[in-house]
């Protein structure tokens, strides 16, 4: 199986290298802080800020760069309200809206929404 940095390396370039990223993850934060499901967590959050800390740990991810300083995913969450199933999945269908409006194809999306899943036991909540 190919590495996520292989798989996710040609999306970067599709999406415009850093440039695009940036521009990309802007409004995809800025969706999903005017979400009716998910806006809270983002309220009074600097979401451009939050916006360049996810291109870094993208950038690292997709194999653009060498090193990442940020939190880690399971970290990085941790003083927001509980993020529950539901939440997560709300992230998922604006992230999927967000990258056919940026020109990626089904299989592209595919395989970016496949790597966001492969961080939802750090992110959700565990049930009480």
């Amino acid at each position: 199986m190919a590495s996520s940095a292989s798989r996710l390396q040609p999306l970067f370039k599709k999406l415009g290298g850093e440039p695009g990223l940036s521009q990309f993850l802007r409004d995809f934060y800025d969706r999903m802080s005017r979400d009716v499901l998910i806006g809270f967590f983002f309220d009074g959050k600097d979401t451009a800020a939050i916006a360049d800390k996810q291109k870094q740990f993208l950038m690292k991810a997709m194999g653009e760069s060498k090193t990442y300083s940020g939190k880690n995913p399971s970290n990085a969450h941790l003083e927001l309200p509980p993020i529950l199933r539901g939440h997560f999945d709300r992230r998922l269908r604006i992230l999927e809206e967000t990258l056919k409006d940026h020109g990626l194809d089904a299989d592209e999306i595919h395989i970016w929404i496949e790597f966001e899943k492969s961080f939802r036991a750090v992110i959700e909540a565990k049930p009480s």
